[in-house]
């Protein structure tokens, strides 16, 4: 007979499973890590080591010597019983798995300028604001130039079926949502903005939409051309005097008014005041026109419930230029050199790094020194001795190099290695409130004042241990590449500006062609981070257009195979509401009771938090009433739960029924109804 290996021999076939933040959701309990196991364990061997010790009053020193040493080894044993998290999270560390970094928010910045001529005032790309923030200001900088104009909108008009609507006007835009094509867009119809100045907005004007929020349209990446869906062809012109002129534009961060963003039109210099035909005769004003050229709207048209002058998109971010990086550690034998940056977090794939190739041989300075930019990647292994790679970790602001071997070995030198720029920022932090943004931090002739009109959003902070160890095992089965579809929804969460929180991949899927399967074709379902602030009532969280363009682009350019299109959409939900008949324990505070019950139900069918496993509500998971009466009845004070019944996108189904959501759906809870009751099942 053998008594096994070693491994095996000390081990305890009674053990106990706990919680843990692994993909299976538990973990080994190594050791029993109360005070009172520790006391028990130490009392227990009294009789076998000092038998002639039969005090046992509460006041014998040696007693209390138990029970401190209960108390001391209590912190340390539960510091033990993490060693299986922390074995998992090192080898995923080994395996190049990290923590996504902090992303940063982002808003947009309205203007006011008061030049003396009444031209237009250049902001450049950079320019800096800042907010209050819990730990001190939070830095915004613009992203673009910005030509900001001290005209005002003087007045807003629907055009629709060829007539005008004047629509009403208050100190901060329009006074109420609108739709500016009117109520069924045809070609033709449009929405006319009226400017009032002294002299005409030149050479660009910048105009911020707030589009109330509808499900963005797919954004593709890579592949075989598809025919666009089918959609509206819309215009801007500019009525030059009596003629119209149309007018260019820059960059349309709406997408079609498919969301909100800014606007930005190259509009003539000799840009004449005018009145439309059609419209009242006031004071000439300098009239701007959307209009539909030819097509239509796949549904409903674009409410828009904001606009703004002199906008343009900022991000929660400083950049910091031309900063040398310092060493962390000399190099190694095998020759890689580690170095680190002043300021963190760093932003994802801001960092442009310069390394000076001259060894320090020309000691007379006469030849003139060559620097060459190195490329920022994921990791080293991939790449050869000639590739000049590194790797960054955005939280502590290490640099890794090359060591010859997987990635080109820095040359030795003194400083020679420069950051050209990289950007500190992100966290939810900078996710503030209408109007908070209101400090100048750059200074800039004619710059009267600066707001964020609207509320920031996508300010995320660094991804927690425990959703990166889950999130981890399942990359090591992708290996970095996207070839069945869970690895596609898995690796969408890393892609950089986009503020993933769940994405599920399906092959065939094109949302703009229900119902075939087009081969080649990868459809990546989106669910966004939500705001901190966000009200449930407002509905589920929405992706933004440019959220899933970085997604497909993420994808197509970095993990799926060649050939492949990826097609990222947002995820369609169900609107579930729950009502049960609950009876409840006396003896407790009713509203707390019925408080903690609602919070199962919302939490429960949360699309980011609930499921059995606490990971989000299956995609196409079915609505079933017997996990839910369950949920209810592990509420402290829930005594029974003798009916329960769902309404589904307002449709309400049999008491005790089950209801599938459909394929790759997700639900939205809303507010659920509870009815307490008495033990008869009747209502109290």
């Amino acid at each position: 007979m053998t008594d096994g290996v070693w491994w095996e021999r000390g081990a305890r076939a009674e053990g106990r499973m706990v919680p843990g933040p692994g993909p299976s959701g538990v973990q080994p309990e190594l050791v029993d890590a109360t005070r009172e196991a520790v006391r028990g364990a130490v009392r227990g061997r009294i009789a076998g080591y000092t038998p002639d010790w039969t005090a046992s009053d509460r006041q014998d020193a040696g007693v209390a010597l138990v029970r401190l040493f209960g108390t001391q080894a209590e912190p340390v044993l539960s510091r033990v019983n993490r060693l299986p998290e922390k074995i998992l999270a090192e080898h995923l560390a080994t395996a190049g798995v990290r923590r996504r970094p902090a992303g940063p928010a982002a808003a947009l910045l309205e203007f006011t300028v008061n030049p003396p001529d009444g031209a237009s005032v250049l902001v450049p790309a950079g320019f800096q604001a800042a907010a209050p923030g819990p730990d001190g200001q939070v830095v915004y900088e613009t992203d673009d130039d910005l030509y900001a104009t001290p005209a005002t909108v003087a007045a807003l008009a629907v055009q629709e079926a060829g007539t005008p609507e004047q629509l009403p006007l208050g100190p901060a835009g329009p006074g109420r949502p609108f739709a500016p094509f009117g109520r069924d867009p045809r070609p033709g119809d449009g929405l006319w903005i009226a400017l009032a100045g002294a002299a005409a907005p030149y050479p660009r004007l910048s105009l911020g939409l707030v589009v109330v929020a509808v499900p963005p349209a797919p954004a593709r990446s890579g592949g075989a051309e598809l025919p666009p869906p089918a959609g509206p062809l819309l215009e801007w012109d500019v009525l030059d005097g009596t003629r119209f002129v149309p007018a260019e534009v820059v960059r349309d961060g709406t997408d079609g008014l498919r969301g909100s963003g800014t606007v930005e039109l190259r509009v003539p210099r000799t840009w004449a005041p005018g009145t439309p035909a059609g419209f009242r005769q006031g004071p000439p004003l300098r009239w701007l026109r959307l209009r539909i050229a030819h097509g239509a709207f796949d549904g409903p048209g674009p409410v828009v419930s904001g606009l703004r002058l002199n906008t343009v998109a900022a991000t929660a971010a400083r950049t910091v230029r031309d900063e040398p990086l310092q060493p962390v550690q000399d190099v190694s034998g095998a020759g890689r050199r580690v170095l680190r940056l002043s300021q963190v977090p760093i932003l994802a794939g801001s960092l442009v790094i310069e390394v000076d190739d001259d060894t320090g041989g020309d000691v007379f300075g006469t030849t003139v020194p060559t620097a060459a930019r190195w490329q920022e990647v994921e990791s080293l292994a991939a790449y050869g001795a000639d590739d000049r790679v590194f790797t960054v970790d955005h939280a502590t602001g290490e640099v890794a190099f090359g060591d010859g071997v997987h990635g080109a070995a820095v040359p030795p030198g003194f400083r020679n290695v420069r950051a050209v720029r990289y950007r500190v920022g992100g966290g939810a932090a900078g996710t503030v409130a209408a109007g908070a943004v209101n400090a100048v931090v750059t200074a800039l002739p004619f710059v009267l004042g600066v707001t964020n009109p609207f509320p920031a959003s996508g300010g995320e902070d660094a991804e927690p241990d425990a959703e990166a160890i889950r999130r981890g095992v399942g990359e090591l089965r992708a290996r970095g590449r996207a070839v069945a579809p869970a690895d596609y929804g898995l690796l969408a969460t890393r892609a950089p500006g986009a503020a993933v929180a769940r994405a599920r991949g399906v092959p065939g899927l094109h949302p703009g062609y229900p119902g075939v399967a087009i081969p080649g074709v990868v459809g990546v379902l989106v669910v966004p981070e939500p705001l901190p602030d966000a009200d449930p009532a407002a509905g589920p969280p929405l992706p933004t257009a440019a959220a899933l363009q970085a997604v497909a682009d993420f994808l197509t350019g970095t993990v799926a195979p060649a050939g492949v299109t990826v097609v990222a959409a947002p995820v369609a939900y169900r609107r579930v509401a729950v009502e049960a008949w609950v009876t409840l324990d006396p003896d407790q505070d009713r509203s707390a009771v019925l408080a903690r019950a609602g919070d199962a139900v919302t939490g429960y069918l949360d699309p980011l938090r609930g499921g059995d496993d606490g990971a989000g509500w299956p995609f196409g998971g079915a609505l079933r009433h017997t996990p839910l009466v369950r949920r209810l009845l592990t509420v402290d004070g829930v005594l029974s739960v003798s009916r329960l019944s769902f309404t589904v996108d307002g449709v309400r189904l049999p008491a005790c029924a089950d209801h599938p959501i459909g394929a790759d759906r997700l639900v939205w809870p809303e507010r659920p109804l509870l009815i307490p009751v008495e033990d008869t099942g009747a209502p109290s």
